[in-house]
């Protein structure tokens, strides 16, 4: 395969990146971008139908069908009032103090989001803890990613993203010191929170600042579940740890776990009734990602064809890392800035080109990679303003992008700098 090609393809990748980073719809430049390196490298337009597209787009359907569990189950932790319950109490023990406020929210948004999952769960808890931190004086621009960073914090460990990402990562287990790092993540994204909400609200808030904001913003209390209900939004992890259960039966258990606790506040029929609504609630949370998944599988699938890795290799190859140090460092360096806008680093994005190739080149062991890109992955979840929930925290704060990522993104290079020398001191010489 000779150059001229590989340089082709390369020019169709950042292309692609630029105009996403324009604004651009993702879905469609990576439909695109699939096609294309297959018809550059010359794969005939019969196999870019059957083995890319099509072969492509199935590829990864059962990580979607774990996407619209975690999705359900968010839906039934919402409505049933569960997570409503466990903000409003988390935030009544951190009292009328702004800085024990952010952080209480930061923390107990990562809890929950150690299984739930989905725009809608992130809306339902965002029209609660938004307005109690803009009500305290906490400005919008520290409150939205005070919120967003708790969400990425929770999907280190989060059983929907482990589920997805298995297809992705063959070999890895939600077990053992690979799960010890994802955790030990979680708390050093959580730091770099604390550390952002420190350094912006340690001389204080001006209450009178956001009140008008946070009261046209607030949602409806509703009535408080009792306190044995809390251990349901954490009770799938539990069950995967302990039990050794699979994903989507953990998340049917969960869900009549929070049904049969809740069990005085409806009737039978009612029980009924909301199992099936929150689970056709479930669908319009996952749309976007559900496409991007299908999306991304073909990308996978064309990366891994011997014309486009063959093309591929001789120009990446001096620049990727070939083993778990040269890892660390790459995404050590990279891995923040280059999330951002669905960049190189995103794997359901431009990156799954980029895992393509590494995972072709058979030098990082498949568990260790996982691990070592998982603090770039939950960075794009909770700073890049093209995903569904920033995208939706930003606006509702009314923040403006480059506000945003003035505040947030350096503290969210930084957790990604500090996991990635953790994750290597932890697990690079058991691989």
């Amino acid at each position: 395969m000779d150059l001229g090609t590989g340089i082709a393809l390369l020019v169709a990748f950042l292309a692609v990146v630029v105009l996403i980073i324009r604004g651009q719809s993702p879905i469609i430049m990576l439909l695109l971008l699939a096609v294309l390196w297959a018809a550059i490298a010359g794969i005939s337009i019969d196999d870019i139908q059957k083995k890319v597209i099509q072969t492509g787009g199935v590829a990864y359907a059962s990580a979607v069908i774990i996407i619209v569990f975690g999705a359900w189950f968010a839906q039934v932790l919402i409505q049933t009032g569960i997570a409503e319950s466990v903000i409003r109490s988390a935030v009544e023990l951190a009292g009328d103090r702004p800085l024990a406020t952010a952080m209480t929210i930061t923390l107990v948004t990562a809890l929950l989001f150690t299984s739930m999952y989905g725009v809608g769960a992130a809306i339902a808890i965002g029209v609660i803890a938004l307005p109690i931190m803009l009500s305290q004086g906490i400005p919008p621009h520290v409150a939205a990613p005070v919120f967003t960073m708790g969400i990425g914090a929770g999907t280190f460990v989060n059983l929907v993203q482990f589920g997805t990402f298995q297809k992705l990562f063959p070999g890895i287990k939600y077990e053992g010191a690979h799960l010890s790092y994802w955790a030990v993540g979680m708390c050093v994204y959580i730091l770099a929170a604390w550390l952002l909400a420190y350094v912006y609200l340690r001389g204080g808030a001006r209450r009178l600042a956001s009140v008008d904001i946070a009261a046209g913003n607030a949602a409806p209390v509703r009535k408080r579940t009792p306190y044995y209900t809390y251990i349901v939004p954490i009770f799938p992890v539990i069950m995967i740890m302990v039990l050794k259960w699979e994903i989507i039966p953990t998340f049917i258990v969960s869900i009549l776990l929070a049904l049969a606790l809740t069990w005085p506040d409806r009737t039978l029929q009612g029980h009924l009734n909301l199992f099936n609504k929150t689970f056709s609630d479930a669908f319009p949370d996952i749309a976007t990602i559900a496409a991007l998944w299908t999306i991304c599988g073909m990308i996978i699938v064309a990366g891994q064809t011997p014309e486009v890795a063959g093309a591929l290799k001789p120009i990446f190859a001096p620049i990727l890392p070939h083993t778990p140090l040269q890892a660390a460092i790459f995404f050590g360096f990279l891995g923040g800035i280059a999330s951002i806008y669905r960049g190189p680093m995103v794997v359901i994005g431009t990156g799954a080109a980029l895992l393509a190739i590494v995972l072709s080149n058979k030098d990082i062991p498949i568990p260790y990679l996982y691990s070592i890109w998982l603090a770039p992955t939950v960075l794009q979840g909770s700073m890049d303003p093209t995903n569904s929930w920033t995208l939706w925290t930003i606006g509702h704060t009314k923040v403006s992008h480059g506000q945003f990522l003035r505040t947030a993104l350096p503290f969210g290079c930084l957790m990604v700098a500090v996991n990635s020398l953790i994750c290597y001191l932890m697990l690079g010489s058991l691989n």
